[in-house]
């Protein structure tokens, strides 16, 4: 026997004592392949998967590892903290789920296994008894859970049950909102595609990039206004939505927009950045007074704002490059979502398109 095998056995031997359930029940890679199809952003597909292979940092399983620490829930003060008590046991969990629209399991969760209770959850896609809307939020509710309880451990923060479901509801919709946005933009751009598929483009070494967008809703009067700013790798550094009432034109609405984006980098004491997006006049204008006569106060307005800005640059960009500052602006109208904000990262519904963005630099 190698020292190799010899580990495997003691580490195969004491996880049969932390996890027996995971020797006795059937085999849970159906399970695993079944979570990587759930209908959710992939950080909580990862960590479904986490669960489910007892990858978690709770305190059962590190004192499992030879670490000493205190074993106690420090939600509850319960004796062992495991995974499936965390997020299905433990009193502050049985109060989100019993206060959430998700169905209880007959008899409630399992006390003893994880494996039952996430299988419970991923069977609800297929029930015609519960409407759409009140089963898609789980994935949202079991990830928000285990941040609060890290929240709790690390930042001495404390969600209530009824607030941390409004946050995975919210989270829930928005993300939905993002996949039906973004089937709808591939139908309308299909042609288009097919004679330019211009996507998103870094700035040049220690430049960032603002990708501002803009959606105007002539019927209301409303503006949906955001902006993205990304690095050379296109990391997000920081987004920020907004929604303006009163505005009459979609003229007026772009300077708005564009105003209200060059005021947020100056607030930040941002430099060398590149401000993009679908505003050819404007930047037009920006650029070359001279050629655009009739934009002398839209150019005062911005000159105004630009004031302070260590090196800037205009660049005028297609849809199709601009996505996910357009998604954002376009969620204001489309939806609803007028709660202005700025925010660090990307807005997790659309994660999958920053990154892809990003991976394909």
């Amino acid at each position: 026997m190698t020292v190799k095998s010899a580990y495997w056995l003691a580490s195969s031997l004491k996880a049969k004592e932390q996890i027996p359930e995971a020797f006795i029940e059937p085999s849970t890679n159906l399970l695993k392949e079944k979570v990587w199809q759930v209908k959710t952003v992939s950080k909580i597909r990862v960590f479904l998967w986490k669960s489910l292979s007892a990858a978690l940092p709770t305190t059962d399983l590190i004192s499992a590892r030879g670490m000493r620490v205190d074993s106690r829930c420090q939600t509850c003060g319960e004796e062992t903290e495991s995974i499936n008590h965390m997020l299905f046991q433990c009193p502050f969990a049985r109060l989100v789920w019993a206060s959430s629209s998700i169905p209880y399991p007959n008899g409630g969760f399992d006390e003893g296994s994880i494996f039952t209770n996430v299988n419970f959850l991923l069977n609800l896609s297929g029930s015609q008894r519960i409407k759409e809307e009140d089963k898609r939020a789980w994935p949202w509710i079991i990830w928000n859970i285990w941040k609060r309880r890290n929240e709790v451990h690390f930042e001495n923060k404390c969600l209530s049950a009824v607030e941390l479901i409004h946050k995975s509801v919210q989270e829930a919709k928005e993300w939905y909102t993002a996949q039906e946005t973004e089937v709808e933009w591939e139908k309308a751009q299909t042609p288009l595609l097919v004679v330019s598929k211009r996507k998103w483009t870094p700035p040049e070494t220690d430049w960032v990039m603002c990708n501002v967008g803009m959606e105007f809703s002539k019927n209301n009067h409303c503006v949906g206004g955001a902006w993205v700013l990304r690095n050379n790798r296109g990391t997000v550094l920081c987004h920020s939505r907004r929604a303006f009432s009163g505005v009459k034109s979609r003229d007026d609405a772009k300077l708005k927009v564009v105003l209200w984006a060059l005021e947020s980098m100056r607030s930040q004491r941002q430099s060398n950045i590149i401000f993009a997006g679908e505003f050819g006049d404007l930047f037009g204008a920006l650029q070359r007074p001279q050629a655009w006569p009739s934009f002398s106060y839209q150019c005062m307005l911005m000159e105004k704002e630009l004031e302070g800005i260590v090196n800037w640059k205009t660049k005028v960009i297609t849809r199709e490059a601009n996505r996910g500052a357009f998604f954002i602006a376009q969620s204001v109208i489309k939806y609803g979502l007028i709660n202005s904000y700025v925010a660090k990262g990307h807005p997790p519904w659309l994660f999958e398109l920053f990154v892809n963005e990003s991976r394909s630099l």
